[in-house]
């Protein structure tokens, strides 16, 4: 019979990975939180018949609903964890999985950070104590680009001039499959010699350096950094919530940043057997086979800006095109591939023929050719249009063509 393993929060990054490994390893997942046919809730009372016989419950879930002023037995992080970890012991679980934070600390500058570590605080006063482990876990990267790894990695990209914070705090990257496995052996471990656990790599880098990591990871140049004050950070946080087409930032993460400090975590690696990768090697691996991916869909918004409706066949000779002149791929950007319209402000001007933008339009009028129907002619009207059009997006271009050059 297959080893029964609940987890809460398993539609997080986190949590869809470890569900997923957890499968792989031949357990039987019970995913308790968002699921569809699933009741149970952060801050409500489990049934008993939910949780007996499981080796153990690794809790991911973690409620934003709460207000950061809210008294401890309002705050359903901390009540709710504590509920579910008293009854996990009633019921006979014999390990009780806490995902906690590097930036558990009681003077983080963040929310999160700071109910971590209360969290931490009532599992080892309660009565679930004894099987209770507690994985702090660093600054997670690979796989799905969503959350915060998908954030730093749009910023990377995003320009070689980057204003930021925090450039000399140190960070601790770990793999998601990593964290993921640490947690199952953290779950399966009958009598591990500590409580507290840290998942991150051994020796911290600098936040710049991290930074480069990704956007060297992606095939860009260098990065360089405009240093800037917390408050215009926070600031700036506030803005992008305003302004269309850029990754809105959350001022937890900030202050996340901002109060970042290295935990020792050697210790916690041997023990859990974990030897982290270097992430500049999985990174460049993991973009890698992303960009099959990412030039088709570049390839079909070249067409679709063109006007043309793409066919297999199109897409599959202006990919080959693009690979075989060495465009592939241009690095568009996700709002550029869903509305290629907006291509018309990067467009450069028609006498740049060496312009990687220009030759990959070509590419894409030449891949069209053979199936396309001749139409109408352009009125004098839509050609004056055009024209007018052209006139009126020239300085445009010309400030942001030099963006895929």
């Amino acid at each position: 019979m297959a080893p029964r393993l609940i987890i809460t929060g398993s539609t997080g990054y986190i949590g869809a990975r470890l569900a997923a490994m957890a499968r792989e390893r031949g357990f039987e997942v019970v995913e308790l939180g968002r699921r569809p046919g699933t009741t149970w809730r952060i801050g409500d009372e489990p049934l008993a018949s939910d949780l007996e016989g499981a080796v153990a419950i690794v809790h991911l879930a973690h409620s934003w609903a709460t207000a950061p002023d809210a008294a401890e037995e309002e705050n359903f992080n901390i009540s709710g964890t504590v509920k579910l970890a008293e009854a996990a012991r009633a019921a006979g679980v014999p390990r009780f999985v806490f995902s906690s934070s590097t930036s558990s600390r009681q003077e983080a500058l963040n929310i999160y950070g700071r109910t971590k570590f209360r969290i931490e605080q009532h599992l080892a006063a309660s009565s679930a104590a004894p099987i209770v482990r507690i994985a702090r876990i660093g600054l997670v990267y690979g796989g799905p680009r969503t959350a915060m790894y998908g954030l730093m990695a749009k910023l990377a990209a995003l320009s070689p001039i980057l204003p930021m914070i925090g450039l000399s705090r140190e960070v601790q990257p770990i793999h998601l499959d990593e964290v993921a496995a640490g947690l199952l052996a953290l779950a399966t471990e009958e009598n591990p010699p500590r409580q507290t656990f840290v998942l991150a790599q051994e020796k911290p880098i600098s936040f710049a350096g991290w930074l480069r990591i990704l956007r060297h990871s992606q095939g860009k140049g260098n990065l360089h950094f405009i240093p800037i004050p917390l408050s215009a950070a926070l600031f700036a946080c506030h803005m992008t919530k305003l302004l269309p087409l850029i990754p809105t930032v959350d001022p937890e993460r900030v202050l996340g940043l901002a109060g970042a400090a290295p935990m020792e975590s050697g210790e916690s690696l041997r023990l859990l057997k974990l030897n982290p990768a270097d992430p500049l090697t999985v990174l460049a691996e993991e973009f890698g086979q992303t960009d099959d991916e990412q030039s088709r869909s570049e390839a079909q918004a070249l067409l679709r800006y063109l006007g043309i409706r793409p066919t297999p066949i199109q897409l599959h000779r202006l990919c080959e095109g693009l690979r075989r002149e060495g465009l592939s791929p241009l690095r568009l950007s996700p709002a550029l591939i869903r509305h290629p319209g907006l291509l018309a402000l990067f467009e450069p001007p028609a006498n740049r023929t060496k312009h990687r933008l220009a030759r990959a339009l070509y590419l894409a009028d030449l891949a069209s050719e053979p199936e396309r129907h001749p139409g109408r002619k352009t009125g004098f009207f839509n050609a004056t249009l055009t024209i007018a059009g052209d006139l009126l997006l020239f300085p445009l271009r010309t400030l942001l063509a030099g963006r895929y050059r």
